[in-house]
């Protein structure tokens, strides 16, 4: 099946529908975005077609059980251990009342019937790895063009202090470092990263942590060029184990997990950049309805909101074709959800 692009959306009838020229780069990319978007928060759990992906994460069992999902990826819906399903928790689970409480990695060595296998939700970070403390920040650019660009790099230096600066005569949070070939340092150490802001760049940035003392360095994020705000979600993987095959000499504990993944709403920008709603069809009518939501009379109003509800019944219609309606993939649990070691407790026998 052929990926739809924003290079379709202009040769189709959505810019005739809402009165936008198809070469127009800013107006007609901007509509569909905004009616991706919409439509892409109305898709429910799983999302609708092509809007999730099969993906495989390599995870060190023994030093770092947490994944961090790249910026196409906006949560994991199912995961699996070893060929297991597992649960996962969002992060409020582990401050319920009389619940688990929190987890850590210390918790997590502990294997067998002391720890439930988990994915347990750890929110946003700027990175995909923790940098260490008293580091320099490097970025290097992949593009001679992204010269002159500029980079925000927010944190708390080696006091433990927010890092402040000016940018001309406007205090801004962080410190502006301005992109050279091959790298640029900034110009003291941090001990830990908040946030990483960019310009639009040509190509991808690469950030790297350098030890001041030995220069040694190590890569902890790669930003892609129309990112302009770095924050990915990670996941603990409580109760990994240490190996899926039968131990080795030395051993290995490289674990590989398998997700599927509800990708994120990234704006299209380019012609060759693909839609993240496949349905050119419910797209014209969610871009309609962005156009009369946008028109001051009660009419409008009434039409935007039956746009809307095409829209979704198109989308609805899409997923009965492609997935059919007679073998849905169900969670059932006849017998409780309890793990198998707490059997003989309370009501589970």
């Amino acid at each position: 099946m052929q990926l739809k692009r924003l290079a379709d959306v202009r040769q189709s009838r959505i810019p005739e529908s809402i009165g936008v020229c198809a070469a127009d780069n800013a107006k007609l990319p901007a509509v569909v975005n905004e009616a991706q978007e919409r439509l892409v928060y109305a898709g429910g759990d799983a999302g609708w077609w092509g809007s999730w992906a099969k993906v495989v994460f390599n995870v060190d069992s023994a030093a770092n059980p947490y994944i961090t999902l790249p910026r196409s990826i906006a949560r994991i819906i199912n995961l699996d251990y070893c060929r297991y399903p597992v649960r996962i928790q969002n992060e409020f689970y582990e401050f319920l009342f009389a619940g688990v409480g929190l987890q850590s990695f210390v918790d997590a060595t502990c294997r067998g019937a002391c720890v439930v296998p988990q994915a347990l939700d750890r929110g946003q970070f700027p990175t995909f790895t923790d940098m260490t403390p008293n580091r320099t920040i490097r970025i290097y650019i992949t593009d001679p063009l992204d010269v002159g660009r500029r980079v925000l790099v927010q944190g708390t230096d080696t006091n433990d202090m927010v890092v402040r600066s000016l940018d001309g005569t406007v205090q801004v949070q962080g410190v502006f470092v301005e992109l050279t070939t091959p790298f640029v340092d900034t110009e003291f150490a941090f001990n830990t990263l908040t946030g990483l802001q960019k310009d639009t760049t040509i190509g991808p940035i690469q950030i790297w942590e350098v030890d001041p003392d030995t220069g040694d360095q190590e890569l902890i994020s790669t930003m892609e060029p129309s990112e302009k705000v770095a924050g990915y979600r990670r996941y603990f993987l409580n109760g990994l184990p240490r190996t899926c095959c039968p131990q080795t000499d030395p051993p290995n504990t490289i674990v590989q997990v398998t997700a599927m993944a509800k990708l994120a709403f990234i704006p299209v920008i380019a012609d060759t950049d693909y839609l993240l709603i496949q349905n050119i069809q419910a797209l014209k009518e969610e871009c309609q309805a962005v156009r009369f939501g946008e028109m001051d009379d009660t009419t409008s109003a009434q039409q935007a909101v039956l746009r809307h509800r095409k829209a979704l019944n198109l989308l609805n219609g899409e997923l009965v074709h492609h997935l059919g309606k007679e073998q849905p993939a169900i969670n059932f649990a006849p017998y409780g959800t309890a793990h198998l070691g707490k059997q003989l407790i309370g009501s589970l026998t």
